[in-house]
Order: structure tokens, then sequence, then C-alpha cells
């Protein structure tokens, strides 16, 4: 049985996000409303996030619990709870981008993503025209391979974007410990997606309908002080673009424990856009205050066996601020 936790606004962007607790298990996916053209919905793929990212939210080495993976009749259930109120729709724009970039790892759960594309006429009979899709993915391992055979076999218009945040193989998996793909062989592999993509005229056609550029991929990247904002990241970066010449977007960092936000920025920016035809990005995530990004959603949720009255306090005081209704 779904149970809804609440429906949380973010009062500087009017962001939604919605929370449902399922046998104990929580799900939440975010509206976001920075489209003029479409509605974004944030959605995740697990229930909870073990793999230990230094840089998200959830992370916490005192918390024991399982990633369990997000079934098909619950997901479908809390996305159409997330883009209604009572039945109605929230909106009446008529493009739909769900943005696999919540709790969980999206390559470790194509039955998932496979069970979505099959069942999206079920989405668009909510009133949308057309349907796209985005994936985060760190790259744990080469199932993009089987996500382009997925993606090429349902016509699929989506996007990957590869969070990346180090060039150097040796501090990513410090960063990122649950990663097993060098940096060069992710970055193979998203061009080989790209090359595949880019010669399906049906997913083509549906998919510039949603972007800016034909590119189905991005690479992330979030600057952090001291960690992954120096010259010898820099270089390394800039020789990788330079051979692949994947678009990058700067995502600004929302600190966690002792990680600061670096003011490297301007300059990483500038020498990047040296490259001959390199798109280079940043990008503040919306729905800051109600956590709407990868790794930021309601922390309560999953640490409150661990909380001190402190940190319970802060919850129920944000709470109050930010609950619309149930």
């Amino acid at each position: 049985m779904i149970k809804s936790l609440g429906v949380f606004k973010d009062y500087s962007d009017d962001s939604l996000k919605s929370v449902y607790d399922i046998d104990n298990n929580i799900i939440e996916m975010t509206l976001l409303y920075n489209k003029p053209s479409m509605d974004v919905v944030c959605v995740p793929t697990h229930h909870f996030c073990n793999l230990g990212c230094r840089m998200c939210h959830l992370t916490n080495n005192r918390l024991n619990k399982k990633m369990v993976p997000i079934n098909i009749d619950n997901f479908m259930l809390c996305l159409f709870r997330t883009l209604t109120n009572d039945g109605v729709r929230l909106t009446d724009k008529r493009k739909l981008l769900i943005s696999f970039m919540g709790v969980g790892e999206p390559l470790l759960n194509l039955t998932l993503l496979e069970e979505i594309f099959k069942r999206e006429q079920d989405i668009r009979e909510l009133g949308y025209d057309s349907v796209s899709y985005a994936i985060s993915t760190m790259m744990p391992n080469d199932n993009i391979l089987k996500l382009t055979e997925l993606v090429d076999h349902y016509n699929v218009p989506l996007k990957v974007h590869f969070s990346m945040h180090t060039p150097l193989d040796i501090d990513r998996r410090e960063l990122i410990p649950s990663t097993r793909m060098s940096v060069r062989d992710a970055l193979e592999l998203l061009t080989l997606y790209r090359t595949r993509i880019q010669v399906n005229d049906i997913i083509m056609d549906e998919y510039c309908k949603m972007h800016r550029t034909s590119d189905p991929v991005e690479i992330h990247y979030t600057l952090i002080k001291g960690v992954n904002d120096g010259d010898k990241e820099l270089n390394s970066l800039y020789e990788l673009l330079e051979e692949y010449g994947i678009t990058i977007k700067f995502i600004r960092f929302n600190p966690i424990n002792e990680l600061e936000r670096s003011g490297e920025e301007d300059r990483w920016v500038n020498r990047l856009g040296n490259i001959d035809g390199l798109r280079v990005k940043t990008y503040t995530p919306p729905g800051r205050e109600i956590g709407s990004s990868c790794g930021e959603f309601t922390r309560h949720y999953y640490h409150e066996e661990i909380e001190t009255e402190d940190e319970r306090q802060e919850f129920e005081n944000w709470k109050v601020k930010h609950l619309i209704r149930y």
C-alpha cells in the first residue's frame, strides 16, 4: 500500500517534491517548473542508494540499508500522483521529460527502464504529446551497452548524463567508489551510444523536439574545493574533451560535510571554452530548498534512526515551512 508522506514546495522556484512510503520503502519524485514548454520530473530507480559517492547527501556509513530496486507498478502509481492532484494534471504542458536523476543508479535497474518504455502510452494518456527521458549515471559497469540496445529497440529519445566529477581514475574511485569503469572506457561507451542513437531517425525526430541540440550525451562535473578542481584535473580533462568532443555541464555543488564548493568555475569554463566546437555549460539545480537533485533528497526519511535531536528538529522546522499537502 502506498502512503503519501507529503508534497513539499520550494518557494524560490515552485518545484514540488512528492514523497511516498511503500511498506517502509521511500519513493521521492520532484516536478520542476524550470522549463516553460515542458514538465520535468526527477525520479529515482531505487528506494535507497548505498553506492557511497562522497558528494552525495544520502551517503552515510553509519546507516546499513539495502539498495532496493523500484518496481514498475509502484513507479507508475507514484509518477501519476506526482503529476496530478485529485486526478487533475498540475500543468497543461504537452511535453514531459522523465529524468532519472534521483536516488539510485539507473544502470543497475534496467528492468524498470524497459518496463517504463513499454508503458509510455499510459503516461501519454495524462495529456502529453511527447515524452522523453534522461539518466544520470556514474557508470558502475558497462550496462550502457544493454541500455543502448533497449533505447534503439523501443525508439526512445533518451539522453545520457555521465557523472564524471574527476578525469583521474584513481581519484574517481575514491570519490565514486562503486564505479567499475575507467574514465576513458566510459567516454568510449558514451561515444558508441551517441553514434548508435544519432542514426535512428525515429529517435532523433522526437529527441530534437525536446532538446536544443541533437547530441544525446553529456558530461556532468561538480567542482569541489581541493578535491577535483586543480590544474592536474583541468589539464587531463582538457585533453579528454579535445579528443571526444562531448558537451560538459558544471553542476554547482550543494556542500555536504567537510566538502566545499570550488571557486574555480570561471577559470575552468574559460579554459575549456578554448576547445574548438565544445559546448561548456554551468547549471544550478532547481528545487534546492526541497532537495530535488541527485543525492539531495530529504535525508530524514532514510536517516531517522541515526539523527541527533538537533537534526530532527531541523527537519520538523523544514517540514512546517515546505509541506503544502498530503
